[in-house]
């Protein structure tokens, strides 16, 4: 179990989405299809759009909440490495689609732990805020994966 305020937990979601921008984008150059490089390019600003909402959710919110020391199990997700060796130049937009959602899923799973185990009901809030935000990226990701897929 790891300890931190609450903004602490918010900028390592914010460096996670900055470390998935970037793996995205490496995933990109070495890309081969069109379609696939299409999906990781809407992925790139994707991730950064997140990174931008999740320091506007925090100017936004301005409160003590924030302050408030938490502890949180999850944090495996929010450290988590990517590494492009693992994934081949021909990727299909579905394995990309998979990624995404996995990288989502983490979030997802942070989130919800997060606010389940928060202490004071404006933690909870703004665990259950971002969790909301996090579930609607990722149906949002699975819409434009599919249609990239049937272009």
């Amino acid at each position: 179990m790891s300890y931190g305020q609450a903004k602490e937990i918010i900028d390592s979601a914010r460096a996670f989405h900055q470390r998935a921008s970037t793996f995205y984008q490496q995933l990109a150059d070495k890309a081969e299809g069109a379609r696939v490089k299409m999906l990781l390019d809407y992925l790139v600003r994707h991730e950064a759009h997140l990174d931008r909402a999740l320091a506007d959710y925090t100017e936004e919110i301005r409160s003590k909440a924030l302050n408030a020391w938490y502890q949180y199990a999850q944090e495996q997700c929010l450290l988590q490495p990517f590494d492009t060796s693992q994934y081949s130049k021909a990727m299909t937009v579905e394995e990309v689609m998979q990624i995404g959602l996995n990288i989502d899923s983490c979030l997802v799973a942070s989130y919800k732990g997060m606010a389940e185990t928060a202490n004071s009901p404006k933690v909870r809030e703004i665990f259950n805020d971002l969790l909301l935000m996090e579930k609607q990226q990722k149906h949002k990701l699975a819409r434009i994966a599919l249609e990239i897929n049937n272009m």
